[in-house]
């Protein structure tokens, strides 16, 4: 090998290096704008699930181009005029694009308030008392439509099942 081609494939080396480096560090770097989707979680809410119980969904994208995106919901309880945060509950990720997520509050006499958040591909059970993800739905439990996060569009929304009385078949 000749000392020039040697030359020049090192310089290229350094070059594809360099230009990876600035890459990495403009996509770490919020100050640059780039093609990246935010980091940070948008937020949708709150909404009453009953008097007592209300949720807040965050969703944040996890992959530049794809439409992929994590979920979570922040739950609020009050009694009376004091109401407090309680804590946080990751939902399944979407990995199906943008969608309807449509909301089900489950009740049943003397016993925890429970939530499914359904989209088209999975569903999330959500105990908003012990503030955990349950596998699937506990027997004995009455389901009511509550509304649907609607995701085609910008920003994110929330329509109460007073305005669309029934989940999206389509979603």
């Amino acid at each position: 090998m000749k000392s020039t081609a040697r030359l020049e494939w090192f310089l290229g080396s350094a070059l594809i290096l360099l230009v990876a480096q600035l890459g990495f560090v403009a996509w770490q770097d919020p100050g640059v704008r780039t093609s990246t989707p935010p980091r940070d979680w948008r937020t949708v809410g709150p909404v009453a699930i009953s008097p007592w119980w209300s949720v807040i969904l965050d969703e944040r994208p996890t992959h530049p181009f794809l439409a992929e995106y994590e979920y979570r919901l922040q739950i609020f309880h009050s009694e009376g005029r004091d109401g407090e945060y309680r804590g946080t509950v990751d939902l399944i990720p979407n990995s199906g694009g943008r969608t309807f997520l449509c909301l089900f509050a489950l009740t049943a006499v003397d016993r925890a308030p429970v939530l499914e958040v359904a989209d088209r591909v999975v569903t999330s059970i959500v105990d908003l008392q012990g503030l955990r993800r349950l596998p699937n739905t506990p027997p004995g439990y009455e389901r009511r439509f509550v509304g649907a996060f609607v995701e085609e569009a910008q920003p994110l929304r929330f329509v109460p099942s007073q305005i669309e009385p029934l989940c999206p078949p389509d979603r």
